[in-house]
């Protein structure tokens, strides 16, 4: 690079910083003339609800409604302190605002109840009040029969020899997260439920104990349970071969990978036979009674 180039490169990054020292000055003033007129406006808003003394008089709730719907830099906090009221209390006197967004189902207008309003549309298209309380009134028999179907599944015990429950258990306790370089709640553990199998398999493994469980006695162990020992074992069980055998062996001789196919097996003919029991007991279109209702919904505070 010659000379001339370095000079004329350096003369650029002086003129830049010049800019760029300029332009922060700039907006550091900016920043201060909008703190300074914010204020002003709050404190004219202060002495119109000294004027009028009445905190609902039209005069100033059609400012406070101007100035919280169409001015988002004036806060709605200190705006409602200004004029006498607390933040619910003037939101509830200026109303809603119009969104522009129409209900997908009737075509009415939605409205705005706050400036952090957001659309009611997570599970589909955007509904007014009235109609996604329809539609809660149209799905809430429904939700019912679900939970009792999913109580059968729930309640199904997968049956197997303690010896299988506690190799299973076993093999998973021997990794734990910390070992694999898994923090309790990183995104790891999130996406494969690391910690939530480890704990799982603790959890069968000292109910298995406090039981005096061994060898070919049978012990039931919760489908959803079963099923997360499982599939938990199996990820670890490659992972070292021989110290997989030398933690399985001990206990039963059957191979490590023939034992948790088994045992994947019954997990899966129980959860299946569970979900059959569930549809026939509440096929499709069942009307709950009111006592079903009740036990439905009895332990969700609902």
């Amino acid at each position: 690079m010659s000379e001339e180039s370095l000079h004329e490169i350096l003369g650029d990054i002086e003129r830049s910083v010049r800019d760029f020292t300029g332009a922060e000055a700039a907006l550091a003033e900016a920043e201060q003339w909008r703190d300074h007129t914010r204020q002003a406006v709050l404190d004219q808003v202060e002495r119109l609800h000294a004027e009028v003394d009445a905190v609902h008089a039209p005069e100033l709730i059609g400012v406070l409604r101007h100035l919280y719907w169409q001015q988002p830099g004036i806060h709605g906090r200190p705006l409602a302190e200004a004029a006498g009221l607390n933040l619910h209390d003037m939101l509830a006197a200026i109303g809603p605002a119009p969104s522009g967004i129409l209900c997908a189902d009737c075509g009415t207008e939605l409205l705005r109840t706050s400036r952090s309003w957001t659309p009611p549309a997570r599970y589909g298209p955007p509904l007014c009040p009235d109609c996604i309380s329809q539609e809660r009134d149209a799905q809430w028999p429904q939700y019912g029969v679900e939970r009792l179907r999913t109580r059968i599944v729930a309640g199904a015990l997968v049956q197997a020899r303690a010896m299988d429950w506690r190799a299973a258990a076993e093999l998973v306790l021997a990794f734990p997260p910390l070992s694999q370089g898994v923090g309790r709640g990183t995104v790891a553990d999130q996406q494969d439920g690391v910690w939530r199998g480890w704990e799982n398999a603790r959890v069968i493994r000292n109910r298995l104990i406090a039981a005096a469980a061994d060898g070919d006695d049978t012990v039931g162990v919760a489908v959803d349970e079963a099923q997360l020992l499982v599939e938990t074992a199996l990820q670890v069980a490659d992972w070292d071969t021989a110290r997989t055998r030398d933690i399985v062996d001990p206990i039963t001789h059957e191979p490590a990978l023939a034992l948790l196919t088994r045992l994947k097996r019954e997990v899966r003919a129980t959860a299946q036979a569970a979900r059959e029991r569930a549809d026939a007991a509440y096929p499709e279109g069942y009307e709950l009674s009111e006592d079903e209702e009740s036990e439905a919904w009895r332990g969700t505070g609902g």
